[in-house]
């Protein structure tokens, strides 16, 4: 059918084209990406959150499987209805298990493939792209106009205003992931729910200072390399009483952030064009920082390091009385890799 860009694809998603069924959702904001294949499922299951109708694979195990994703796409649901499969590719190569099902499309069934950034002319997203019932719907961070437009939803849902020069100072702040940007609108809402209007001493209070002051220090020497950095910053870090779930959320943002720059810059662009590309907004001394940051990665190198990231993200949430470890384990592996030389 066509690519859907990212500012166009929620209005797409909102009318889904009932001949289409293969969708893939893709883009550098994997939070966005997440949310809008719920959205796509949800609008082709009718709203009807029932398990029976939605399967999910992840890459890995088709991968190893192939035919397992034709199995499922051709099967019929137990009590009727339209069924959705979700696959998380996971850097995969997946088209083996898709072409049969380009070749012979399921019946009542839609698939929806999450992958991070493809660059154009990628197999997986052309083989999308030219299929007369799918489509390739990218997911970057938002832009200015979206993101405020989400931050005023948000506040008129919890019932709040929100003054011009805080939404305005809100915006700057947000919009590398939209996973991290509905958490800190969500906590900034909270926070403001008795005062009626949300003001600029909200914003800093909430979501400028977040968190513990070592925070960006420690995220910085572990994208830059610097390990004896690490440990300073850490000890500051957690002595103040620093969140490791926090730390690992914010290293995330920032690898999202430094990638997307670094795409951007491979094509071209000179660091300050770059950045307002992507509509970073920092003071000089943070901007500087994640230049240096930047300058130590290759698009490649660290998209080959963001699933071990996530992981170990994942795993601080679940294990709790080993997060200070396991977030300590995974900055140190990060800044092993940015020792490297960048290819």
């Amino acid at each position: 059918m066509s690519a859907i860009a990212s500012a166009a694809a929620d209005a797409f998603i909102k009318r889904l084209p009932p001949d289409v069924i293969f969708f893939l959702v893709h883009g550098a904001d994997e939070g966005l990406a997440h949310e809008r294949v719920k959205a796509i499922v949800a609008a082709a299951l009718g709203g009807e959150a029932d398990p029976l109708r939605l399967v999910r694979f992840e890459g890995d195990a088709l991968a190893r499987e192939p035919g397992a994703l034709a199995d499922e796409a051709y099967a019929i649901a137990m009590f009727g209805g339209r069924r959705a499969i979700w696959i998380d590719a996971q850097a995969r190569d997946l088209l083996p298990a898709l072409e049969p099902l380009f070749a012979r499309p399921p019946e009542d069934c839609v698939v929806v493939v999450k992958a991070g950034a493809l660059k154009k002319g990628t197999a997986l997203r052309s083989a999308f792209e030219k299929l007369a019932n799918g489509v390739a719907i990218e997911c970057y961070g938002d832009e200015e106009r979206s993101l405020t437009s989400l931050i005023e939803s948000e506040a008129r849902a919890a019932g709040l205003a929100i003054a011009p020069d805080a939404r305005q100072y809100l915006t700057a702040l947000l919009g590398a992931d939209r996973q991290t940007t509905r958490g800190e609108i969500m906590k900034l809402m909270l926070y403001a729910r008795d005062k009626g209007r949300i003001e600029v001493e909200d914003v800093e209070a909430i979501v400028a200072d977040a968190a513990p002051s070592g925070l960006d220090d420690l995220v910085d020497c572990a994208l830059t390399g610097d390990i004896g950095g690490i440990e300073a910053a850490a000890s500051r870090f957690f002595r103040e009483g620093g969140d490791a779930d926090l730390l690992m959320s914010r290293a995330v943002w920032r690898a999202l952030l430094v990638h997307r720059l670094r795409l951007e810059m491979e094509q071209g662009k000179p660091f300050d064009m770059a950045a307002q590309a992507v509509y970073v907004r920092l003071p000089s001394a943070s901007r500087a920082a994640l230049a240096r940051q930047v300058e130590r990665w290759s698009s490649a190198t660290l998209a080959g390091a963001l699933p071990a990231l996530r992981a170990a993200s994942a795993r601080v949430r679940a294990e709790p009385k080993l997060s200070d470890a396991l977030a300590m384990r995974a900055l140190w592996a990060l800044a092993q890799r940015a020792r490297r030389p960048a290819p």
